[in-house]
């Protein structure tokens, strides 16, 4: 991919700072970040990558954000929705209070941000010759871990929304693309113990497949989840949540 304006949510950690580094060469990378901090963290790994502080759970930062990129690029090519986060689903132990606000911000975060931003984004990947929104959403989606059901249920419903904002599309030639990584290497991931797809790694199989015309990417052991989880669902349950204890 080169000579793209691409913007996308979370670039400076995780997945997001693998797939930025992968495309910051050849491309015009905006990042949208919630704090300094991150930006201060991003500028020093990558010095050519723009970065607006934004919280995507904000209507008033993205807004700001999508003007600003009005102004500076003039469209957007590739709109990659990557920012997430997941917390501990501790349903018999967690206070109401505790309960209700993790599920909300993963709601928020997870799956009302991407649609939010992908529609107000809507103007400005309508100027490019082939637009793309990619969300990224988790093989989690087809079958939860029990101590992160939360997240499972917003990726689930990311990943739903994800397959009607693509029908719904498709007259204005915008390609929507979900990618379903495996459980990957980055600090979201670090109270799993199971066996972990280096960032790098997973960024490179994304962005070769995004090249390919891929639009629905179950990588890794995504795959054989996703097939387990419509043939021998309670099976596939049991398999990975003992592999997740």
């Amino acid at each position: 991919m080169k000579n793209k304006i691409i913007v996308i949510t979370g670039g400076a950690t995780g997945i997001g700072l693998a797939i930025v580094k992968q495309l910051m060469n050849d491309n015009t990378v905006i990042s949208l970040d919630r704090s300094d901090a991150k930006i201060a963290v991003l500028k020093a790994a990558c010095p050519k990558v723009t970065s607006i502080k934004a919280d995507v759970t904000s209507g008033d930062d993205l807004d700001a954000a999508i003007a600003s990129i009005g102004k500076t690029a003039g469209k957007i090519d590739v709109l990659i929705n990557n920012a997430g986060l997941g917390r501990n689903f501790d349903f018999v132990n967690a206070t109401d209070k505790k309960l209700v606000e993790d599920i909300s911000t993963e709601m928020d975060v997870n799956y009302i941000a991407p649609i939010v931003l992908s529609k107000k984004a809507l103007p400005l990947l309508k100027k490019s010759d082939k637009p793309v929104i990619v969300v990224v959403s988790s093989g989690l989606a087809y079958v939860p871990m029990a101590f992160l059901g939360s997240y499972c249920a917003s990726k689930a419903a990311v990943h739903f929304a994800t397959m009607s904002i693509r029908h719904q599309v498709a007259a204005l030639k915008i390609r929507v693309v979900e990618v379903l990584p495996p459980v990957v290497d980055t600090d979201l991931s670090k109270a799993a113990t199971m066996k972990k797809m280096p960032a790098d790694t997973f960024a490179k199989i994304f962005l070769d497949r995004l090249s390919k015309g891929q639009d629905v990417m179950n990588i890794g052991q995504t795959a054989a989840l996703e097939k387990f989880s419509r043939f021998l669902p309670k099976t596939a349950f049991k398999m990975l949540n003992k592999a997740g204890n």
